[in-house]
């Protein structure tokens, strides 16, 4: 899966009706309707931020690696890392990964 999924989700779910999103994810990804729902539901909870989402939801493998090399106070790597696997910009990288610390309530 492409790791800018949920981000893409996320931009979609903004603008669009979530049925015709869950349409759209279902179509990119091949995901069942129960699969595709669950990942909209993620994405607008931001849960996919989270470790303890499974990996067919967006799951946390970026996360965990950028906790491991912030806990290595390597934060120029995790910059680097969210930037190349998202596409994001340097400050949209530092912002995704403050957010890791302070999670949206």
């Amino acid at each position: 899966m492409n790791p800018s999924l949920p981000l893409h989700i996320a931009d979609l779910l903004a603008k669009t009706p979530k049925i015709r999103v869950i349409k759209e994810l279902r179509s990119l990804t091949g995901f069942s309707f129960e699969t595709a729902k669950g990942f909209c539901d993620a994405v607008e909870s931001r849960r996919f931020l989270q470790e303890q989402v499974p990996p067919e939801f967006g799951g946390g493998s970026l996360v965990t690696r950028v906790r491991l090399m912030q806990s290595d106070e390597n934060s120029v790597e995790a910059v680097r890392l969210v930037q190349d696997e998202t596409g994001m910009t340097m400050m949209e990288a530092r912002r995704f990964i403050a957010s890791l610390d302070h999670p949206a309530s």
